[in-house]
């Protein structure tokens, strides 16, 4: 099913549009090969080779409208770890659609039509990716957006449907995506309005139903995340936001964006480590220069006190985050304080450092500088860095290392770690690397 669909896609190409044997075809690609050595305090030496190819066919046509674009990889790779087996057995379709802009109908509005590949993001949790199918975007029927896609069903995949739909008025936005795969609904409801000029209101809810056959007098289970806040602006220098969070037990959308996986104090994904629900409070302020926020989490069960500023050159940064769910503790404290500066003409120095206390850890000291060569002609651009990590006299780690671009496109460097760290997974040894890419 995918190959017919990868066909299609092709033909469509040719078929689209009368003026594409008058468009111009663009050819572009790139390869990467990097090779990386490493050596840890034992002895024990590890290599780890890996290689990227990609090509691009782009097609416009004469008029702009109509454009195709086809990209290939590669596949296995071969007996040395290379994936650089360039046959036509070993080459992978990574993305092949058509796009064309214009309106259904005479006088319609215009929108954009892809047939193809897919790249749906309709926000965090409507985010559709590796489906092959139609879609349909920029449509705006008066103050309404509308968007929407049908996933074309393949042996990997099932038929996935979607719309989204925006509307944004004065002092007023709001939508909805609403994405269905035969194994659930999906349903996505956010606004926003500004009743007052430094007031914000706003509020998502996400919900997730189950279409899975249920017994009789069992109710089908609805997974829901539901956050409401406002912001005001009390002065120029002072804001405000404050508001209430819930997340059901079994939320886990199925179309998360990974970026909002990865979003730790987020809402759009349950953690075991945190309440259900709870409010939230925040301020920011400005003054003389000086960052300062304070923000607590009920869900989380702490508080966040951060200060920021320049003095003199010097960035300072300082975060301390307090358990508030049984008296107030100390999770952990950071200052972080950087400067650069210019030692003589063509070496320019940063120098950096960080202090952390954790309960567990105590305080770890880490001071570091970086600097990029501009002194010696035939290794102009060399970077060099080195950092030591003091918990105490008998916990007291180190890394030095260099990078280097070379004239002929090759990328080198090294990296040593050595010593003893509080923090264990840190990986100690030599890693050397080499890489070169091209694009073309």
């Amino acid at each position: 099913m995918r190959k017919s669909i990868i066909a299609l896609t092709l033909a469509l190409v040719l078929a689209v549009s009368g003026s594409v044997f008058a468009a111009g075809i663009n050819f572009d690609g790139s390869l990467k090969t990097n090779l990386e050595w490493h050596r840890d305090l034992d002895g024990t030496i590890t290599t780890k080779p890996t290689s990227e190819l990609n090509l691009n066919f782009g097609l416009d046509t004469a008029d702009d409208k109509t454009r195709a674009v086809v990209e290939f990889g590669i596949g296995d790779k071969n007996s040395q770890g290379l994936d650089l087996k360039l046959d036509a057995n070993n080459l992978v379709l990574k993305k092949a659609y058509i796009e064309t802009d214009g309106s259904f109908w005479h006088g319609g509005p215009e929108a954009t039509t892809r047939f193809g590949s897919l790249d749906i993001d309709y926000g965090p949790f409507s985010t559709v990716k590796n489906q092959y199918g139609i879609s349909v975007s920029g449509m705006n029927i008066g103050p309404v957006a509308v968007n929407g896609f049908y996933g074309i069903p393949t042996e990997e995949h099932k038929s996935i449907q979607g719309i989204r739909a925006d509307m944004s008025m004065d002092n007023l936005a709001a939508g909805t995506a609403v994405i269905y795969d035969w194994d659930s609904l999906h349903m996505v409801v956010d606004g926003a309005v500004r009743p007052m000029k430094d007031l914000v209101l706003g509020g998502s809810v996400a919900a997730q139903l189950d279409l899975e056959d249920v017994e009789e007098g069992e109710e089908r289970p609805i997974h829901h995340m539901l956050a409401v806040g406002a912001q005001y602006q009390v002065m120029d220098n002072v804001s405000v936001h404050g508001g209430y969070k819930a997340i059901s037990e079994e939320w886990k959308p199925a179309y998360i964006a990974d970026k909002a996986k990865k979003d730790r104090g987020q809402n759009w994904i349950h953690e075991d480590s945190r309440r259900d629900s709870g409010f939230y409070a925040g301020i920011a302020a400005e003054h003389s220069g000086i960052q300062l926020a304070a923000d607590y989490d009920q869900m989380f069960d702490e508080a966040v006190l951060s200060a920021a500023t320049n003095v003199e050159g010097f960035n300072v940064n300082v975060e301390t985050v307090l358990a508030v769910n049984e008296g107030i503790k100390t999770q952990s404290t950071n200052l972080a304080v950087d400067r650069a500066f210019a030692v003589i003409d063509g070496l320019d120095v940063t120098a950096k450092y960080n202090g952390e206390w954790t309960p567990g850890n105590g305080l770890i000291h880490t001071v570091g500088a970086d600097t990029k060569l501009g002194l010696i002609p035939a290794v102009k651009g060399l970077e060099l860095n080195s950092e030591v990590t003091i918990s105490d006299l008998e916990t007291i780690g180190y890394e030095v290392g260099a990078a280097y671009d070379a004239p002929n496109g090759i990328g080198l460097s090294i990296t040593h770690v050595g010593g003893k760290f509080a923090d264990e997974s840190i990986k100690t040894g030599t890693t050397a690397k080499a890489g070169i890419a091209v694009k073309f």
